[in-house]
């Protein structure tokens, strides 16, 4: 064995603009490891395929006419883009093209051998941002029981939750994730949003800590008290059990933490510095995890 051995690339799935992924893609090349943001890889520059027939996807690439293969693939957000033309489309053909399009993706990341940070479940793949209630019955297996919370457009659970709690963070469903205090005073201004729109209501809470799970990392945000470590067990339970490898936390700091909110997609932008640094530690670490076997062996026996 002389120790030569072919080296592919790490593709990295989102926008050119991404922090996160320019951050890893410096962590790489420090180490000598070549990577690539693509938006798509189903589309220009790259092409790759994937067959539907059961066995594992090809991890074969071309990206602007040079032929490679993925040794890990990190997915912050590769859903298709629109085609150029998008008006000599039917909206009805539109649509099935996308939806073919993010179903061929998410069979290709299921499909692929080497590491992949993050290939969700289709139910959440397919979703935009889950509200915490929907990660309720995992959360309390797990130890980490989540605020009270509904999503209604019915006028007696809107007043009852108001009153129950004293007052709520309220959500529009269909808006930008921003929250605002909703008082009782409010009920009859939120019935009458809710008739259009149901609310999402999560009741009020002092002070919250923000962590992530990135690969074999648990980070929490910058100044985040060391009492916070006390749920590090719990919350990479959760993130196994969820089959997540990139997830975000939002945890009260009170006497009993409660989780706030989990973001499959982190919001890498919110963290401080030291914890940026020590998220993309992590995920580079679970990219390369197959190669530094490699390495170690082609070592030993060069």
């Amino acid at each position: 064995m002389n120790g030569s051995v072919a080296l592919g690339v790490f593709l990295l799935l989102g926008s050119h603009n991404d922090p996160c992924l320019h951050a890893v893609k410096s962590v790489l090349a420090a180490r000598s490891y070549d990577s690539v943001i693509i938006r798509h890889p189903f589309a220009a520059p790259a092409c790759t395929a994937w067959h539907f027939d059961g066995t594992r996807s090809d991890p074969s690439i071309t990206i602007a006419g040079e032929s490679t293969f993925a040794e890990g693939v990190l997915v912050r957000d590769c859903h298709p883009s629109p085609p150029e033309t998008p008006e000599s489309w039917t909206q009805e053909d539109l649509l099935y093209n996308q939806a073919e399009a993010e179903a061929a993706l998410l069979g290709w990341l299921w499909g692929l051998p080497c590491p992949v940070i993050d290939r969700m479940p289709a139910w959440l793949w397919y979703g935009t941002q889950r509200p915490v209630i929907s990660w309720g019955p995992l959360l309390r297996r797990c130890g980490l029981p989540p605020l009270d919370s509904v999503i209604t457009d019915c006028a007696d659970e809107i007043s009852q939750f108001l009153s129950r709690h004293g007052g709520a963070a309220g959500e529009q469903l269909t808006g930008t994730g921003n929250r605002y205090l909703a008082q009782e005073a409010d009920t009859q201004r939120l019935t009458d949003t809710a008739r259009m729109m149901p609310l999402r209501l999560t009741e009020l809470h002092e002070g919250a800590w923000r962590g992530c799970v990135a690969g074999p990392q648990l980070v929490w945000d910058d100044g985040t008290p060391s009492e916070a470590r006390l749920l590090d067990s719990r919350l990479r339970a959760f993130a196994a059990a969820a089959g997540l490898s990139f997830v975000e936390f939002i945890v009260t700091s009170g006497e009993t933490p409660r989780i706030v909110d989990v973001d499959a997609r982190p919001r890498f932008g919110l963290f401080g510095e030291a914890a940026k640094r020590a998220i993309v530690e992590g995920l580079v670490e679970a990219l390369t995890q197959g190669w530094r076997r490699v390495r170690l062996c082609f070592s030993l026996f060069a």
